[in-house]
This record gives structure tokens, C-alpha cells and sequence, in this order.
């Protein structure tokens, strides 16, 4: 009898995949929102705590930032 394949993500497969996870929420708009589009570093590592306390790690964080950024602007195209 043939054994089944394990497939092991990697923690690269992962974060791509919290990442994809974390854009389809509203979280990243929210924080933008609720800091009227603009945020200090405590604040960014408040939201990185808050991801983590939420299983949105592991995480590319440069790829966050982006996303952040890119709220950011749509924040203020709408306003």
C-alpha cells in the first residue's frame, strides 16, 4: 500500500497565504480610517501585535507596509 504525500508549506507558502488572507478583510482600511491616514511606529507595531495575537502570522511586513500605503492613498483619493 502506497503511503500518502506529505506536503509541508513553507513558511514563505504561509505568509503569502495570511498575506491574501489579511487584504480580503476590511482590517488594513480600518487602521488607516481610524488613524486618519496617517500613524506613528507605535501604532505600526501595534497593528503587527494585533496580527500576530490574530494568526495573520507568519507575514511579510514590507508587504503589510505596502498594503497599508495603499489604503492610505485610497483614504485620501475619497476623501
Amino acid at each position: 500500500m502506497k503511503k500518502p504525500e506529505v506536503r509541508l508549506m513553507s513558511s514563505a507558502s504561509i505568509a503569502e497565504k495570511n498575506l491574501a488572507r489579511l487584504a480580503k478583510t476590511s482590517l488594513a482600511q480600518e487602521f488607516v480610517s481610524r488613524h486618519n491616514g496617517e500613524w506613528n511606529h507605535t501604532d505600526w507595531l501595534e497593528f503587527c501585535a494585533y496580527l500576530e495575537e490574530n494568526g495573520y502570522t507568519p507575514i511579510d511586513l514590507d508587504r503589510v507596509g505596502l498594503l497599508l500605503e495603499q489604503k492610505k492613498s485610497e483614504f485620501f483619493e475619497n476623501r
